[in-house]
């Protein structure tokens, strides 16, 4: 389908030096067109993603950055888009290209030793100098007309509040500087006697010249130089717009037309599910398998059980009480385990004696330990906090004491031989500009504080930091780890440090290694299967006897609604009979006393309005507690999506509540997100080649994913591959991007916002407005759009409070104050009576132009559906906080319960199976009082639901389950030391502990 683009979000521009032409950055391509105005013409292609360019002197070449490697490098190109070269490559990227005044070098915004520096190129030979010293974070850099300095932004990473100069010989002083708002894109008039810059706050932008506002108020001035036009006249992007302005205030905008042809993106049905059948199931949601020290036994986690099995033999579940027990650590002498366990609402270690059965609580639950492992001498268990601090825990006294942190999300810790040391993969950035980096190995010495790194791959990173290790093996000698999605094994020093080259042990995919006590054998997963293999690689298959049958009902059952919104109009049916055959509707009649037969059971919900079941499409893995899968059926959410969490850990809560262990929404999850050479959160994969992404897909087959989510720092060439491979075994696709992906068949895109690799944020400018190159295409595609309201923006803590300002209705909400732990609840509480105490006028400003955004493409007919990206916001609640929020800004009720019910299944591929309440489809229902299509709050006040023809009175969902009756205070031992390692790793550093979103 052809769009023609006429406005552009976040796009930069260049003026060629003769005045005829401007060079667009739009759509993640560069197009051409005069410079009065007129139709576009592209110069580069989708897999080069170029952006950011720049007119050499002559006219007669562009430079500009791409990403086509996965890395951002310089290219140059003709005017016309002829005689491509690159001009840097290597691992560091190299940003906002600005040729100087002769023509002979361009200056860069470049990675080295940690932070973004000015680098100045020579355009003949390729040498590099770096003009900018110090640990701030500089950026683009543009020259003085005489070419003997440089202007850039510096400051910190998350708000450059400066615009400082440097020459040659290291001279700096300062040009501009703000207390409030970060400064981009200086440039100097052609005299050099004035200096234009943008100044970017919470409540505007600003086009500045000289210190004075020139742009008008409101304006949306977006983050990039302004090209001088002569000595009083800008070129610059605002509004959706090429604008040209003088500094009289003369105004005038350059329009412009860009023709792309849009793939159509129809509803790809789901990979096959089966719903119906009740034959028994291999399970392979095995979490955590742990090898026994004797290397006789199999300790894990499925089925919301904790299981113990004797190789050669069936599995016994020892620990099965109806809550989710897993993540097992054998003790050195094989006698117990210690384990993870939701028992008593929050996540604990509990400890598990084999001769006895006998189970102890050994955490309080407030610090939600997860992750555990036991050292050597069976005296300490070391685990992480909060998801974000390595600890350690005596068993005898049964203090903690924090090792390292707050980290980003650290992976399960590893004892040294001696255990005198402590290891995990923690993520390293590569600089505080941007949050991505590598999985590396950290080791913090126990007595001391003293910290260092392990690099096993050289600029590699482990799979991820959920199960690829590492694991040291016993006799101290080698750690084990994942890498490149296969087990590899390096030698380990007396100090803990990898050394010597990394052996990889088998091409098959891995996870979850384990060593046995002898260090003679290595347990690990491949694609849900036990293998055990020998260091030198000879592997043989662990047999799991573990099946599982779907639990559905049985017989009839009559749901006697007073009222029925059936999702195929807009209009309630009153007084409606509908029958579930099992877990199936079977019919939807009107009120008849023929409905009923013997031995039917019968919900009255008479005083009720019956909608099909609400599905969220983005939120992440909320599995963790039954408690927080019970909280979102009780607010009427009977399917769930979670587009990227642990591969292991999905499947298992798929397993669980189909398999009637567990009560909560059916789930539907992509594992570990595929991502490029760097990473961020803890479960994405770094991918790097075909091979890599072809293990990736082939485990989402056969762990039985229902999608593909690929990353912020994945190249198009990849993301193309991984699409159509996807595709091929037919499962959906989504991302953060929409361009680019517009051109690769995605089928979905996530967020206004979102984080992206270009420093900015691709379909929203700084103050939230998205324009016709993000409404047009999207809408055009037919893809699937999840907007997410409340996350990007300003921070996440500062939107959340523009929905929390309509949030009244939530405190002392029964399902909150039960299902919620109660520090959970208090930050949820803390954070409406914050928002109702003064207005958040910005936020509700910022929230309100998304509002526009979903309203414009809701009119249009784009597919948008609902999701909250919870746990960075309170799961169950913020979805109706979502919905009310779209209705709020515009769209109606009936077009909010579409995107609730219809557009939610339309994102799973499952229209013939949910999302109205028809015959055929399934039975997955939410009862509630009111009337939701003229009042949206309505939709929130659930008094019962049914999820596969189960029906759960909220009432049941919030009666606790908390079975403790002692308990646990875990006294607090000295820290260790941290501030030698902060010293040294500024990542330790607590302003630089991201708490960003997406």
């Amino acid at each position: 389908m052809s769009v023609t683009v006429t406005e552009a979000t976040n796009a930069s521009a260049a003026f060629a030096p003769d005045g005829r032409t401007v060079v667009l950055d739009l759509l993640n391509l560069l197009w051409t067109l005069p410079a009065e105005g007129g139709e576009a013409v592209p110069l580069t292609g989708v897999e080069e993603e170029a952006s950011e360019p720049d007119f050499s002197p002559d006219g007669r070449r562009i430079v500009y950055q791409a990403y086509a490697d996965g890395v951002f490098h310089l290219w140059l190109m003709n005017a016309d888009g002829t005689g491509r070269k690159q001009l840097t490559s290597g691992d560091a990227d190299h940003r906002e290209p600005r040729f100087s005044p002769d023509g002979t070098r361009i200056a860069c915004a470049a990675e080295s030793d940690g932070r973004y520096a000015v680098h100045v190129i020579d355009v003949d030979s390729g040498e590099a100098t770096v003009w900018t010293t110090g640990t701030a974070q500089e950026g683009q850099p543009c020259w003085t007309p005489d070419g003997t300095a440089i202007a850039f932004t510096t400051g910190t990473a998350d708000a450059p509040q400066a615009i400082d100069q440097v020459t040659a010989d290291g001279t700096r002083t300062t040009l501009a500087k703000v207390t409030e708002g970060r400064l981009a894109g200086p440039s100097f008039s052609p005299d050099g006697s004035r200096l234009a810059y943008v100044h970017l706050t919470t409540t505007g932008t600003a086009l500045v010249v000289d210190g004075e506002t020139v742009s008008d108020d409101g304006e949306d001035v977006f983050p990039f130089a302004a090209r001088w036009a002569g000595p009083d006249e800008l070129l610059y992007t605002a509004d959706g717009r090429l604008r040209r302005r003088t500094l009289q205030g003369t105004v005038e905008d350059v329009p412009f037309s860009a023709r792309v042809t849009v793939p159509r993106v129809t509803e790809r049905p789901a990979a096959a599910r089966d719903f119906d059948g009740t034959g028994g199931r291999q399970a392979t949601g095995v979490v955590g398998p742990a090898l026994s020290p004797d290397g006789r036994s199999v300790a894990f986690g499925a089925l919301g059980d904790l299981w113990v099995m004797r190789r050669g033999r069936d599995p016994e579940a020892v620990v099965a009480d109806g809550h989710r027990n897993t993540d097992p650590a054998w003790f050195p002498d094989g006698r117990g385990l210690v384990y993870v366990s939701d028992r008593d609402g929050g996540i604990a270690l509990w400890r598990y004696d084999v001769a006895t059965g006998a189970r102890r609580r050994l955490t309080d639950t407030g610090l939600s330990a997860a992750a555990p492992v036991v050292s050597p001498d069976g005296t300490t268990v070391a685990f992480v906090s909060e998801g974000a601090t390595l600890c350690t825990l005596g068993l005898a006294s049964g203090a903690v004491r924090k090792v390292a942190g707050p980290l980003n999300a650290p992976g399960r810790p590893a004892f040294t031989a001696d255990g005198t040391r402590l290891s995990a993969a923690v993520l390293v950035p590569v600089t505080p500009r941007y949050r991505e980096g590598h999985n590396r190995i950290l080791t913090v010495d126990l007595a001391t504080g003293e910290a260092h790194y392990s690099e096993p791959l050289p600029g590699g990173s482990l799979a991820n930091r959920i199960d690829a290790g590492p694991v040291h093996s016993p006799d101290g000698t080698k750690t084990a780890y994942i890498a490149n999605g296969t087990l590899h094994i390096s030698d380990l020093d007396a100090e803990g440090r990898t050394t010597g080259t990394a052996r990889q042990v088998s091409a098959e995919t891995a996870d979850a290694p384990s060593w046995s006590g002898d260090s003679a054998s290595l347990l690990y997963l491949s694609d849900g299967r036990l293998r055990l293999t020998t260091p030198a690689g000879k592997a043989s298959a662990v047999p799991l006897r573990l099946t599982w049958r779907p639990a559905l009902p049985t017989g009839r059952t009559v749901v006697r609604a007073g009222a029925l919104w059936d999702g195929t109009g807009p209009g309630l049916r009153r007084d409606v009979d509908i029958v579930l055959e099992g877990h199936r509707i079977a019919a939807v009649t009107p009120r008849g006393a023929r409905s009923v037969r013997p031995g039917d059971k019968v919900v009255d919900a008479r005083g009720l309005t019956v909608l099909p079941g609400f599905v969220a499409v983005h939120e992440h893995g909320p599995w963790e507690r039954n408690e927080l899968m019970r909280l979102w059926l009780s607010f009427g959410v009977t399917a769930l999506r979670s587009p990227g969490t642990a591969h292991y850990a999905a499947v298992e809560a798929k397993e669980a509540l189909t398999a009637g262990r567990r009560t909560g929404p059916r789930v539907f999850a992509a594992g570990d997100m595929v991502d490029g050479s760097r990473i961020y959160y803890s479960s994405a994969r770094p991918v790097t080649d075909d091979e890599q992404l072809r293990r990736e897909i082939s485990k989402a087959r056969a762990l039985g994913h229902d999608m593909v989510k690929t990353y912020v720092r994945l190249p198009y060439a990849l993301q193309r591959k991984a699409v159509r491979a996807a595709h091929r075994i037919g499962l959906r696709t989504a991302s953060h991007y929409l361009f680019g992906p517009l051109d690769l068949g995605a089928d979905g895109v996530e967020h206004i916002g979102g984080t992206s690799r270009y420093g900015r944020r691709q379909k929203e400018t700084h103050l939230g407005h998205s324009y016709q190159d993000v409404t047009g295409p999207l809408t055009a595609s037919g893809m699937a759009f999840t907007p997410t309201f409340g996350l990007s923006g300003l921070g996440l803590s500062a939107v959340r409070a523009a929905l929390y300002r309509h949030a009244e209705w939530a405190l002392d909400d029964t399902r909150l104050t039960s299902l919620l732990t109660a520090a959970e609840y208090a930050e949820l509480r803390e954070g409406i009576e914050a928002a109702l105490a003064e207005e958040p006028t910005a936020e509700l400003a910022f929230v309100a132009r998304h509002g526009e955004t979903v309203r414009r493409l809701v009119e249009q007919g784009a597919h948008v559906a609902v999701g909250t990206d919870s746990p960075l916001v309170p799961p169950g609640v913020y979805y109706h906080l979502n919905l009310q929020t779209m209705v709020r800004h515009g769209v109606s009720p009936y077009e909010a319960l579409r995107s609730a019910t219809v557009q939610g299944a339309r994102a799973l591929g499952l229209s013939d199976q949910l999302g109205t309440v028809e015959p055929g489809k399934l039975a997955d229902l939410v009862l509630v009082e009111g009337d939701p299509t003229t009042d949206i709050a309505a939709a929130a006040a659930v008094r019962q639901v049914v999820v596969g023809g189960i029906p759960h009175t909220v009432a049941d969902l919030t009666a606790t389950t908390r079975q403790s009756r002692t308990a646990v205070h875990n006294a607090a031992l000295p820290d260790l030391p941290q501030q030698p390692a902060r010293d040294r790793f500024w990542w330790h550093r607590e302003e630089h502990i991201h708490h960003s979103c997406c």
